[in-house]
């Protein structure tokens, strides 16, 4: 009788358990994992930030061989606060000084504390055909696990390039006129450069999210393999439905702790929204959806009538089941926005500006419009709310380029395409 065919062995790391319903952070590595359980064995280990780990849902279970979950950091609750900030604070001031930092504590956790991890030490002694890091401030897990003498092939999932997305937001901040974040962000953009420039190169395969990343990285590094692993989306439009006394939504979704988001949702508040009341006469509402922490300016947005905060929701398909149109007016930050993606997949018409859509492989007025201009965006809204065949036709073209090139059985041809199952280089 012949003998059962062995999958090969994969670790693969991660700072939260991929989940379906998480924020983007999540999705991209639960995606991957899917795909990659029909030839590889996973193992999965979560270096999260609290002691018991963020859970959205268990279905990542039935993917993986085993799921390990530790703490990058030896405190929680307030004591974890007060640590990142002091931290934050001390890495800013070392590269201040000394110009050379290579690591970033505040967001990779505390190495001397996870030196002694137990768990560490026991997965190291284990035998993986690959090991994949999933985002740089995780390479220091892989060194530790390189310590106690765990040789294997190590890939990196940048996912968007640290160093990009932080000079992005520092950009941001500095067109806001807050020129202490716009100093700060952009001092983090130089240390997570130098973290790029030391850590790419002791791995025998690094990933971007978009062509327009890898050939940042291409140039930087041009002796080592740099692929494209796009973020992906599995089809979930549904016919929708419309009563008579449906009101026109447009649908925002992104967590508002994140500075490119807040600053996306108050230029919508503060630019586009007045037009839309001058130019449109039917009744419209705006739903903003995803985690909402402590924040003064969104606190304000609250007195616009039209403007609806829904919070984080699990399942987003009544959200885009009642949308007419999702915006994305982001104006910072770095790699592909996996929202735009999800609302291209349930069929939604998309207004983006050029930030929001950068790295995606879209035509402007073909798959959705793309404005820069708080004029002109408000205009792209107010066409597809009166256009019922053009909202159709971008939704139509939208669905076949998510089919064509997002969709996540590309990941397991991109793996095997270009890496070997096997060995250690």
């Amino acid at each position: 009788m012949a003998s059962k065919l062995t999958k090969p062995k994969l670790l693969f790391i991660s700072p939260i358990l991929p989940s379906s319903d998480g924020p983007g952070l999540a999705m991209r590595p639960y995606y991957q994992i899917i795909s990659l359980s029909r030839i590889y064995s996973i193992h999965l280990l979560v270096a999260g930030i609290t002691p018991a780990g963020t859970f959205y849902d268990k279905d990542i279970k039935k993917y993986c061989e085993n799921i390990n979950y530790i703490c990058r950091y030896r405190f929680s609750g307030w004591k974890f606060s007060l640590w990142h900030r002091l931290y934050r604070l001390m890495d800013n001031l070392k590269h201040f000084v000394k110009g050379n930092d290579l690591t970033f504590v505040a967001d990779s956790g505390d190495k001397n504390y996870l030196q002694h991890d137990k768990t560490l030490a026991k997965i190291a002694g284990l035998n993986f055909d690959r090991v994949h890091v999933f985002r740089l401030y995780l390479t220091f897990v892989a060194e530790i696990l390189k310590k106690h003498g765990l040789n294997s092939f190590y890939s990196l999932d940048m996912d968007d390039i640290e160093s990009e997305t932080r000079k992005s937001i520092s950009e941001l901040y500095l067109q806001n006129k807050d020129f202490i974040s716009a100093s700060r962000i952009k001092n983090e953009s130089k240390i997570f450069f130098n973290m790029e420039t030391k850590n790419i190169h002791e791995y025998n395969q690094t990933f971007a999210c978009s062509l327009h990343d890898k050939n940042i990285l291409q140039k930087r590094f041009p002796g080592k393999v740099i692929s494209v692993l796009p973020n992906v989306m599995p089809i979930h439009k549904k016919s929708k439905t419309r009563s008579a006394n449906h009101i026109f939504t447009i649908l925002f979704v992104g967590t508002l702790g994140y500075y490119p988001n807040v600053d996306g949702l108050l230029f919508f508040a503060d630019k586009i929204v007045p037009i839309l009341r001058e130019k449109f006469r039917q009744p419209w509402r705006l739903q903003v959806v995803g985690a909402l922490p402590g924040n003064k300016r969104i606190k304000q947005l609250e007195n616009y009538p039209e403007i609806q905060f829904r919070g984080w929701i699990s399942d987003l398909s009544p959200e885009y089941e009642a949308a007419d149109i999702v915006i994305a007016p982001i104006r910072g930050g770095g790699g592909t926005r996996i929202k735009i993606l999800e609302a291209f997949a349930n069929g939604v018409p998309v207004v983006s500006t050029s930030k929001g859509a950068e790295g995606l492989d879209v035509e402007n007025g073909i798959h959705l419009i793309i404005e820069d201009d708080a004029r002109l965006f408000a205009q792209a809204c107010i066409q597809l709310m009166t256009d019922d065949r053009l909202a159709n036709e971008l939704s139509r073209q939208a669905l076949d380029i998510v089919a064509l090139k997002y969709s996540p059985e590309i990941i397991n041809q991109i793996w095997t395409s270009q890496l070997p199952h096997n060995g250690v280089n």
